[in-house]
């Protein structure tokens, strides 16, 4: 008589377990696994370097600090830097800059001087009242001679006029 493990399925009785081994099928005595060898304990990688190339102190400032706390080295030829960033010991980024003191300075493109502007020439001062006399007396004249006008044509009945 088969005997059944106990089981609250209610469907068709479930096969019984079967070793991995037919050898253990057949002769009854069960062996033992091999153990598998030991292994090493398992290593903590460590952060590793980023490189990436900027162009200037403000495009290193915006690179985001990697959280997995691997350096982040910036150079930047153009100027003659190279930026690092990392995380410090209490979360916080830590960004330094660095150039090399020995190196010569980078070469700038010579600016044209412009030449200076020459001295402005006046106008005599006799001349300045000269034209004032003749304004004012250019402004008596058309006072003089046009008096106001009344205004006497009708204007047009748009969009608010009471007429």
């Amino acid at each position: 008589m088969e005997q059944y493990r106990f089981d609250p399925y209610t469907g068709p009785p479930l096969p019984q377990a079967r070793p991995a081994s037919s050898r253990t099928w057949l002769s009854g005595v069960p062996q033992t696994p091999p153990t598998p060898p030991p292994q090493p304990p398992a290593r903590q990688e460590q952060p590793g370097v980023i490189f990436r190339q900027v162009a200037s102190l403000d495009e290193a400032k915006a690179v985001p600090t990697d959280f997995s706390g691997a350096l982040t080295i910036m150079p930047d030829w153009t100027h003659g830097y190279i930026y690092a960033k990392a995380l410090g010991d209490n979360g916080t980024p830590v960004f330094r800059a660095y150039r090399d003191v020995d190196a010569p300075p980078a070469q700038t493109v010579p600016q044209p001087t412009a030449e200076p502007a020459p001295a402005v020439a006046y106008a005599p001062l006799e001349e300045l009242e000269r034209l004032q006399r003749e304004v004012a007396a250019l402004r008596e004249e058309l006072a003089a001679g046009k008096t106001p006008a009344k205004e006497t044509a009708e204007k047009p009945a748009g969009r608010g006029s009471k007429t």
